[in-house]
């Protein structure tokens, strides 16, 4: 697999991609991991693209595919959810980050968000919400 980043895309993404170190997580909201909406009881669909620090412990992404802006890591397990080749584009008409392949949209949108290790260390963990 692999993704490509548009340029359009590149320069929306400069604010996360300027300054230190970060691993890039592209995430399967799935309830798997400390980005899911824990208590979440919609079918949508929805993809995150994480900036977190390089050394951060997150056990759940434990693969990996490549990038025009480097390796970005996902649930192995999650891999039936990507496509073979995978392209992000900026729409400045909706101010959207859409993620398609050759295929389909795999979704309108993909959430952009920068999470340190405070960020982390105050997820709370249990149970999800029974719907």
């Amino acid at each position: 697999m692999d993704l490509t980043f548009t340029t359009e895309a590149q320069e929306r993404l400069q604010k996360y991609l300027q300054g230190k170190d970060y691993r890039m997580i592209l995430d399967f909201d799935d309830g798997v991991g400390p980005f899911s909406k824990l208590g979440n009881c919609s079918l949508d669909v929805n993809y995150k693209l994480v900036f977190v620090d390089p050394d951060e412990e997150l056990p759940d992404f434990n693969a990996h595919f490549e990038s025009n802006l480097g390796p970005i890591y996902y649930k192995d397990f999650d891999k039936p959810q990507y496509d073979e080749h995978m392209t992000i584009d900026f729409n400045p008409r909706y101010f959207t980050l859409p993620l398609k392949s050759d295929q389909r949209l795999l979704t309108d949108n993909v959430e952009v968000l920068r999470v340190s290790h405070a960020d982390l260390s105050a997820v709370q963990t249990g149970p999800a919400h029974d719907c």
